[in-house]
């Protein structure tokens, strides 16, 4: 296994060598080192120096100092970023190690959480207090030589992600690897090593323990890095995804008792397959929100299908549909709005069978590019099986709007200036009103054309049937939309 210069970056090499002149200590260090050995193409190039923080503050007027867990530089070069660590030692002594080994389960001390991580050290000790051996190595450009203080080159031979040390304290220490370390083994088509694979079983548990953000962000690099469906898998299969949104879990594990739930279930997996191709095809790492839209469209495909006429209110069912798995996965706020309005400008991208269908013009929208691919992202899963193709789904019998008909939603209408020049006419239908401030129950408005629009709880379609757990029939009388949760935050504070 050997690496090139050629094959290093010219600005990462160029963060080395000023190091270096500044008489520091500098490698290229993690996963470039092992990908490059793989033979693969690293995503970005990190550094580990002597230099501490400040010292790289004021040697790169590109650099931003960032963390307080881990602080760390990023050296920006246009959008790239060269990250740029300074050499650390394991926070916590060596002989408490000792001690949890004498003690057997570490009865002593059952929490070994890593709070804080800026004890620095020298390059020995920065490898050695990596995750896993894979991650521990080190590339020096002036040599062309890679440096192995942990063997991390002999289980990369033999395609193994082990720990650095004793697994059962690098979980405990931060529970988050134990993801990351399905991360390297779906990324890299590597194997768990035995003894490690059984500390994750036994701590996966404590990931609770971690903050959310790092849970979101780690899940969602699992998704986002050209693996998504073999991280799935592995999630599914060694338990981790009941930890992270058990909804869904349960969904995935459950045999389909029909034969729409066993065509969702199909599209699930082909889905995630089509962001792993696209992934490799464009270079460039899908958005959270796109990820996402990804996994909560299967059971909405066929409602949000461009002909499609049972669903007036098409917000709704994506909120119902939608909720309890981005509560369960912490997602952001903006994701999770980002994520919505992707699903719903799907239904006015796919192409449609009805000449009278409304068409508008979302090119100035931010999520305009991520609807777009994931577009691109079902075409490709559907193209392979003529089953998985989206089906618009009939009018439930006492009439609703026809797809012609409907009203686009708030956020995907055109102002309302460009609608009088394209000389369109209002259709809106009258909205449920929100609850009086006398306490009065909510009334409906009746609508101008058409019946008066379906109420949230009245939502049925018998061609509909739902993955368990995950369309949940609402028990208020107030609308949906107009209520909190994720999806609903913008107009629940209009509504206020």
């Amino acid at each position: 296994m050997q690496i090139r210069r050629e094959q290093i970056d010219p600005d990462a090499a160029r963060v080395v060598e000023r190091l270096r002149q500044s008489k520091h200590e500098a490698y290229l260090v993690g996963g470039c080192v092992r990908d490059l050995l793989l033979g693969r193409k690293p995503k970005d190039f990190d550094v580990a120096t002597s230099a501490k923080p400040n010292e790289l503050r004021r040697l790169f007027r590109n650099c931003r100092i960032i963390g307080r867990r881990f602080r760390l530089a990023h050296i920006f070069f246009g959008k790239k970023i060269i990250e740029t660590s300074t050499f650390r030692a394991n926070p916590r002594p060596a002989e408490d190690d000792q001690g949890e080994n004498a003690n057997g389960n570490g009865s002593g001390n059952n929490d070994l959480l890593i709070r804080h991580d800026n004890e620095f050290g020298n390059a020995v000790e920065d490898a050695r207090r990596r995750d896993f051996t894979i991650n521990g190595l080190f590339y020096d450009i002036d040599t062309e030589q890679v440096i192995d203080h942990v063997d991390g080159l002999v289980d990369l031979e033999a395609r193994l992600v082990r720990t650095i040390g004793d697994p059962d304290i690098r979980f405990r220490e931060d529970p988050i690897r134990i993801l990351r370390a399905v991360k390297f083994a779906a990324r890299c088509d590597l194997t768990i090593e035995s003894e490690t694979y059984r500390r994750m079983m036994e701590h996966k548990g404590e990931i609770a323990k971690c903050a959310q953000a790092r849970v979101s962000e780690e899940f969602f690099r699992l998704l986002r890095a050209g693996a998504a469906r073999r991280s799935f898998e592995l999630l599914l299969g060694t338990g981790l995804l009941e930890v992270l949104a058990p909804d869904l879990a349960r969904a995935l594990r459950e045999e389909p008792t029909d034969e729409a739930g066993r065509i969702r279930l199909a599209r699930f997996w082909a889905y995630l397959a089509a962001v792993d191709r696209s992934t490799i095809k464009r270079e460039e790492t899908p958005s959270d929100a796109l990820v996402l839209a990804t996994l909560l469209l299967p059971p909405l495909r066929d409602a949000l299908h461009p002909d499609s006429a049972a669903f007036p209110i098409p917000g709704q069912l994506i909120l119902q549909s939608a909720q309890s798995i981005v509560e369960q996965l912490k997602a952001s706020r903006r994701d999770s709005e980002l994520a919505r309005q992707i699903l719903l400008a799907t239904r006015y991208l796919f192409p449609s069978s009805n000449p009278q269908r409304k068409r508008p013009h979302l090119e100035d929208r931010e999520y305009y590019q991520n609807a777009l691919r994931l577009v691109e992202i079902v075409t490709d899963a559907e193209s392979g099986s003529s089953e998985l193709a989206g089906r618009p789904l009939p009018a439930p019998e006492g009439g609703a709007a026809t797809a012609a008909e409907e009203e686009l939603p708030d956020d995907l209408q055109v102002s309302e200036r460009a609608g009088r020049r394209r000389g369109r006419r209002d259709r809106r239908p009258a909205q449920p009103s929100p609850p009086s401030q006398t306490g009065q129950p909510a009334t409906t408005a009746p609508s101008r054309e058409g019946p008066a629009p379906i109420l949230v709880q009245d939502f049925r379609h018998p061609a509909l049937t739902p993955i368990p757990s995950l369309v949940a029939r609402p028990t208020s009388l107030r609308p949906t939309f107009l209520g909190t949760g994720p999806f609903g935050s913008r107009w629940g504070a209009r509504a206020e």
